[in-house]
């Protein structure tokens, strides 16, 4: 029947809400967000690095621009103040009105050029010196030519004005070494930056690397997980998908969905093994008492051809009743599979009792059967050794011929224990060793022709499932005298 699953929706907290809100809605998204993390940082040093080098290109092109207007100044004022200082003289000695116009242009030509440096704003220049200077020129561009007393103070003060002319020029050299002293601390600034970027800002991106692909990975992992249990059909514990990504729940959901169908499917299954097993053992028991009523001759004595077709009656009633019941015990093996119980036992004790449970078909077929007689404990669950024991005897007495013999060895290892059991039957078909452990494989006619035996293809399953939960392997030989050999390697829980 078709599960029917009610789903109930609560209100959501603001908190959730906004947990839903932050978080990607598909798997693209939450790359694209990994992504974005990792490269923040690195984009951020970027960026960084950028604004140093901007830095250091706008302070290495004020350098340049202010330092040569600096240097052109400086020769600019010291060449006006020599023509100046002529052009005085001159006027001293000739008292023409042509050199009197040249000094005044000069001297204009002279505050111009202060100006020109004052528009640089150099914090090593004062604007208050270069005021001072531009009104002791444009004074002595006035006295001169007042008389020649005056015009013989204005060449002396000119030498005066000659030191603060040489006092700029040293400032702007100050100026400049000033700056350059800058630009190589941003330059060792911008260098450390970039060390620390690389020794910090590197491990971080791949600590966050790391963690995201943790993140990441561990809702694949858990879905990985869910996916094996459900093929194991372990339909016992919930599906919960603990994910960054909204897609990843959705598929965490319908997992959980699948793993309860499943599980309803699997009961249903059990169920009509059950229900038809039940079904059909009452028919079979009937048709099964009628062909003994008629082989004893209750109802009167059969002829040969009649006794015939009695004995085939009782016989495929006989294998029909172990179908049935090695179908039940398939099915109640199935149901109860679970964890592994590890325990420590004697396994020669457990393999006595099992030849002994096997005694009247043993010794039906008059076989003699060689088992360990010391004392071997392993380590191992017991329930499922029972199980790999008793139908690899059960499969070797089947097909193993009247008055033969059935050995088993058991090998105690460090890393687990080796269990064999050889029989001197028509053995397994070198085509047919894989397939030979899946269920309701029956293999080739071989061996019903050579022993008129035909099993259920349900034992060897479950051996290799039993095996296969211990983490072990198993396989089919030849053996050295015929017939076939089962070797299983159980390992120990140390070495797993």
């Amino acid at each position: 029947m078709p599960e029917h699953v009610v789903e109930h929706s609560e209100p959501a907290s603001s908190s959730s809400a906004t947990r839903r809100w932050l978080r990607p809605r598909s798997i693209t998204g939450l790359l694209v967000v990994s992504f974005g993390l990792v490269a923040a940082p690195l984009i951020v040093a970027v960026l960084a690095s950028v604004v140093y080098v901007d830095t250091l290109n706008n302070q290495s092109e004020r350098l340049v621009k202010q330092g040569v207007e600096v240097t052109r100044s400086s020769k600019r004022l010291n060449s006006l103040l020599l023509s100046m200082e002529r052009s005085a003289r001159q006027y001293r000695v000739l008292r023409t009105g042509e050199l009197l116009a040249r000094f005044q242009s000069q001297a204009k030509a002279f505050d111009d050029e202060l100006d020109t440096l004052a528009m640089l704003k150099l914090d090593t220049v004062p604007d208050w010196n270069l005021n001072r200077l531009s009104r002791q020129v444009t004074g002595l561009s006035r006295q001169l030519g007042e008389d020649k007393q005056a015009t013989d103070k204005v060449i002396a003060a000119l030498g005066t004005v000659g030191k603060q002319t040489d006092r700029i020029a040293a400032q702007g050299s100050r100026f400049v070494d000033k700056e350059l002293g800058h630009l190589q601390g941003t330059a060792a600034s911008a260098r450390i930056f970039v060390l620390l970027s690389l020794f910090a800002l590197v491990p971080a991106v791949l600590i966050l690397g790391v963690f995201l692909s943790w993140v990441i990975g561990r809702p694949l992992r858990q879905i990985l997980q869910a996916v094996t249990r459900l093929g194991d059909a372990d339909f016992s514990q919930q599906i919960r998908i603990v994910a960054p990504a909204a897609e990843l729940d959705r598929l965490g959901a319908r997992l959980d969905w699948m793993r309860r169908r499943l599980a309803t499917l699997d009961k249903e299954k059990q169920q009509f093994i059950r229900d038809m097993s039940h079904e059909l053992k009452t028919p079979l028991a009937s048709i099964r008492e009628g062909a003994e009523l008629l082989r004893d001759g209750t109802v009167g004595q059969l002829d040969p051809a009649q006794a015939e077709v009695a004995d085939i009656l009782q016989r495929n009633s006989l294998e029909l009743a172990g179908l049935i019941e090695s179908l039940l015990d398939f099915s109640a093996w199935q149901q109860r599979r679970g964890k592994l119980e590890y325990k420590r036992f004697d396994i020669s004790a457990l393999i006595e009792a099992i030849v002994a449970r096997q005694k009247l078909t043993i010794e039906g077929k008059n076989l003699r059967v060689e088992r360990p007689g010391l004392i071997l404990a392993v380590t191992a669950d017991r329930d499922r050794m029972h199980l790999i024991v008793d139908n690899l005897l059960a499969n070797a007495v089947k097909f193993a011929p009247t008055s033969s013999r059935v050995r088993i060895t058991v090998t105690s290892r460090h890393d687990g224990v080796d269990l064999s059991v050889a029989d001197q039957g028509p053995g397994v078909a070198a085509d047919e060793r894989d397939a030979i452990f899946d269920v309701f494989f029956r293999g080739s006619r071989r061996a019903v022709d050579a022993i008129g035996v035909k099993g259920s293809g349900i034992g060897l399953s479950v051996v290799r499932e039993c095996v296969q939960a211990h983490s072990g392997h198993i396989r089919v030989e030849s053996g050295a005298e015929g017939g076939a050999v089962f070797k299983v390697h159980i390992p120990s829980p140390h070495a797993l």
